[in-house]
């Protein structure tokens, strides 16, 4: 399985900082979907998913990326 970031209106796909790609064999493959949510926060990427591509022919699972939390905002505790 790869795991993409899939902008949600052009379903175009990370492929580095600057570049978008249509393929997503040239999208660039992070190896966690936690990696993948923090490069969107990192870069301000709005309107994205997680997508999970599995290569067997399984469909496409795609989660939108959540809203960046507040620094200042205090975890919740349980």
């Amino acid at each position: 399985m790869k795991i993409l970031l899939q902008h949600r209106r052009t379903l175009q796909y990370v492929q580095t900082v600057d570049a978008w790609t249509r393929s997503h064999t040239e999208a660039h493959n992070f190896l966690h979907s936690q990696t993948a949510i923090d490069f969107a926060h990192e870069h301000d990427l709005t309107d994205v998913y997680v997508t999970g591509k599995f290569l067997g022919g399984d469909p496409d699972v795609s989660v939108p990326v959540p809203h960046k939390p507040l620094l200042s905002s205090p975890r919740a505790r349980w």
